[in-house]
């Protein structure tokens, strides 16, 4: 077994645990006490959904679909070599 599986294996024991942990200690938190009910105490709030960070952004509509086509060529250019033919030097030039 490798040390890596062996710290995942670690890790989701642990995340097990306290989340066994936390959901007993919401659900007998407020046991006993009647007035709880009407208090907002965080605990409470935190674990209802209605305390702790901001949900994500969501997409209220739809984006449009646009599509771009690439303009075509009026007419396909040929590469065509020149009648007088390819004049390149042979060399440098002399120094003289």
């Amino acid at each position: 077994m490798s040390i890596a599986f062996r710290r995942k294996r670690l890790l989701a024991l642990v995340a097990a645990c306290t989340l066994i942990a936390c959901s007993a200690m919401y659900s007998a938190h407020g046991l006993g006490d009647r007035s709880h009910e009407h208090g907002h105490c965080d605990v409470c709030v935190h674990f209802s959904g209605s305390g702790g960070s901001s949900p994500h952004a969501v997409a209220i509509s739809k984006p449009v679909l646009v599509v771009h086509v690439a303009p075509t060529r009026p007419e396909i250019i040929l590469p065509t070599r020149s009648p007088l033919g390819n004049h390149l030097p042979r060399g440098p030039p002399l120094l003289t």
